[in-house]
This record gives structure tokens, sequence and C-alpha cells, in this order.
């Protein structure tokens, strides 16, 4: 082989050997592309993990999220809730019974206005905290215990009256068939039997319990019960009337995330301000902060257009029930947990009326025919609407409304015989026969209806 034949030899040898090196690189290259590329397909966060929650998941504390917000707020977006770790405890050490959690007032508000705020979403965590202030580590008690577990996480708490509630919709929505994420969670979503401690003290000596039968909240105060004292002490409910047997009081904690500010923020400020004079001639007793499907505000109608002595239903109507089961759908007792809400009550109202054909004069009716301040506009508000009127206008150091202290009746449907009221001397809320214009037992009040209308 002469020299240019070596040359030539040589020449070829490394023309093959680039070409191969480019296609190594090639592959190369395109094998790490598509493990960038796919990495976070195949990395997805879970809720658990961090990653995009909703309502059934399982979250971050190994709980099931049973409550999103819909953004972020002043104390998260999600609570979760751990069915499966359950105490029977009493909400106060009994040394303590009679100490309040708030005895005095702070920051210019007063001990009613705290208890009230203590109620809301969001508040489950302050209130436990300032329980243990109050009544320290020497025992175990609702608060206590909620506040010590630590799986995976350790800032459970006790829930507020609000966040108890949502609870209870939730899983009255869910029914006896869970999602997966609830068998994965080993969470025990038989709550019937029982009764849950909120965080929300309703008194020096009561606070506030869930009963998971029916999703009534009780305080056991003003006399509900003849006689007693105080309920912090008890570790078995009170038997109320014929439908309650004593049941357990238990403690069973909540958590909220992500963390947050952790400061309540202030009202929405809009053109019109909580107690204003509504353009119904009204109460404004809510502000949603912006525009919603039903509107911004709700007003409530003043005292010169309240019902009085109206029961629910005319004595001589008769109709098929409101709700009924759908084929593949929405059960009647789930589409009644819908029926509560804010901004379900114009909705409830027209169709009370639509079913009720009688010429009688009854609640629903007196509401949606009502022409107060020239505005015809209004309707029996829901159960959710209706508390948030207790709360923010009659719930005051100085009362706003007129409102009597008897019942007022709501447009949310208890069952096919009666109907949620709210009790205005300390708003509890009890079902009472839809027939009913007056309580049975003393003192004797008549039934009223308090129209209100939304606008904005």
């Amino acid at each position: 082989m002469n020299t240019r034949q070596y040359d030539q030899c040589v020449l070829r040898r490394l023309q093959r050997m680039r070409k191969y090196t480019l296609r190594l690189m090639v592959v190369a290259v395109s094998t790490i592309t598509s493990l960038f590329v796919a990495a976070p397909m195949a990395s997805a966060l879970t809720c658990r993990a961090g990653g995009a929650c909703k309502v059934g998941d399982v979250g971050p504390g190994g709980g099931i999220v049973f409550y999103d917000a819909g953004s972020l707020k002043w104390w998260g977006q999600y609570l979760e809730f751990k069915g499966d770790i359950q105490w029977r405890v009493p909400w106060s050490p009994s040394e303590l019974a009679f100490q309040p959690v708030y005895p005095s007032p702070v920051g210019g508000v007063s001990v009613l206005r705290q208890r009230v705020l203590g109620k809301a979403i969001g508040m489950g965590r302050k209130n436990t905290v300032a329980i243990i202030g109050a009544y320290g580590e020497a025992s175990d008690y609702a608060a206590r215990v909620g506040s010590k577990v630590v799986s995976p996480k350790s800032d459970w708490y006790l829930p507020s009256k609000d966040e108890a509630n949502v609870l209870y919709n939730y899983l009255k929505l869910v029914g006896k068939s869970s999602p997966n994420a609830a068998k994965s969670a080993n969470i025990n979503l038989k709550f019937t039997k029982s009764a849950m401690w909120t965080s929300s003290e309703a008194g020096n000596s009561f606070a506030w319990f869930q009963l998971f039968v029916d999703g009534t909240q009780f305080t056991d105060a003003n006399g509900i019960i003849p006689g007693l004292s105080g309920n912090k002490t008890s570790t078995v409910t009170r038997q109320h009337g014929g439908s309650f047997p004593p049941m357990p009081l238990i403690a069973t904690p909540i958590r909220a995330f992500p963390e947050s500010s952790g400061a309540p923020i202030p009202d929405p400020v809009g053109e019109y301000a909580i107690g204003a004079t509504g353009p119904g001639g009204g109460i404004v007793f809510y502000d949603a902060g912006s525009h919603q499907s039903w509107g911004r505000y709700l007003e409530v109608a003043p005292l010169d257009c309240e019902g009085v002595k109206l029961a629910w239903k005319p004595n001589a109507a008769v109709i098929p029930p409101l709700y009924v089961n759908d084929i593949g759908g929405l059960t009647a007792a789930r589409k009644r947990v819908l029926a509560k809400a804010l901004g379900a009550g114009k909705a409830n109202t027209a169709l009370i009326v639509s079913r009720y054909k009688a010429k009688l004069m009854y609640a629903a009716r007196y509401a949606q025919d009502l022409v107060c301040h020239d505005v015809d506009d209004w309707f029996l508000p829901s159960k959710d609407e209706l508390d948030l009127v207790f709360n923010n206008l009659k719930a005051l150091d100085s009362p706003l409304g007129g409102f009597d202290k008897g019942y007022y009746w709501t447009s949310s449907e208890y069952d096919n015989q009666n109907t949620w009221t709210e009790y205005f001397t300390d708003g509890q809320q009890f079902d009472r026969v839809k027939t009913l214009s007056a309580n049975k037992l003393g003192p004797q009040r008549p039934f009223r209806v308090r129209p209100i209308r939304a606008f904005g």
C-alpha cells in the first residue's frame, strides 16, 4: 500500500467514526431531552405531596379534604379531617368548668363579639390556642388532645362551629360511598352515633357541639334543657326532645393548609357597609366582597315589614314533597343540604311557592309577595343566610333590626314534615314542624318571617 492509498484509507475510517459519533450524540441528546420533558408528567405532585387539591383527596396531613374555599384566605384554602382519630373527652377540665375562654374585651372587641367571631370558618385554630392558653396542659380535654396529633403534621386543632358544619355537609353529600381516597386514608365516616365538640364557646359554661345525625348544632344554653348550668364538662349529650337520645361527645381534629398570613382580614370595603341602609330600605347584613352568581350584598327587611305568627306550610295544603330522589342523581337528603347554603334562599322560596297553590298565607308566600319600601324582590332566607342575619345584626352589643328573641323561619327544608328555624335568643338552629305558627312550650312566642333580598 503506497502513501496515497494509506491516507485515503485513514480518511474513510475517520469519516465513518465521525458519522457514528454524531449518531451517538443525537441518541444521547434525544434521550436526555425526553427525560426532561417527561419528568414533570411523571412526577406531578398529589394533594398529599403538596400539589393541587380537590374535595375528597387525601391531604398533606393524611386526612380527607372536606372543604375548599376556592382561593387562598387568611387561614389557608383547604380543610382536612382525621376521622380515624376520636377521643371521648369533655370540653374543659372539671375544675375550670365555669372559667370563660374569653373573659374580657380585647382590642375593643367585646366578649359577645369574640364568641360570635369564633364560630367562623378559619377560627378553629385560634380558638384552640385560646382554650389551651386558658386551661393549660394538665389534663385531657377536647382542644388539648386535638392539638397533640402528629400524623404526620403537627398543626391539628379542634374545628370551629362553622368548620364542623361544613364537615357535616361534606359527609352528608358523600354518603356511605366514600371516595377511594377515604379508604386509603383509613377514614372513619361513621359519625352518626356521636356528637362532635367544636372549639366555639357559647357562654362561660357552655360550648357548641355538632350532631351528625341531622346537622343540628347545640349549645344547650338559654333554657333549652331546663336546669342545666353548663355542658363543658360533659362526655355525653343530654336528651334533646324525643329525636336525639344521649350520645357520646367526641373530639376529632382538623387542619387548614397551605399556610397563610394567620391574621383575619378586615371586612370588605364596598359601597354598602354592614349595618347600612340598603337600596330596599332594609339593613345590609352581608358583603361577599365581589359580585357572585346571586349578587354581592344581602339586606334584611326592616321591622315594619316583618311577618308574625305565620306557619311555614298552610294547614290545608296537601302537596308532593319538595325534594325527591333523582334516578342516578342527587337524593332528596343531599338536595336539602345544598338548599341550606348562602345564595339558595331565592330559589328555595320560588320552589316552595310553586308547590303550594293554597291561597292561605304562609312564610314563603309572605316573603315573595312582600312589597316593602316600594321593593318587591324579597325572599325567605336559607338556613345559612338567616344565620348571617343573626351573627351580623342581632348578636351585637347594640343589636340592629329589632329582632324578637323567638323563632324565625328559613326556606331550608329539614325533611318532609319539618323545616329549619333560627332561635334568635342565641343563634341555635332547630327543626320545627311546618304547620306551627308558634312554639308549643313557654314562653309562647309566635313564629316570625323576616324576608331578605340580594343586590349588587
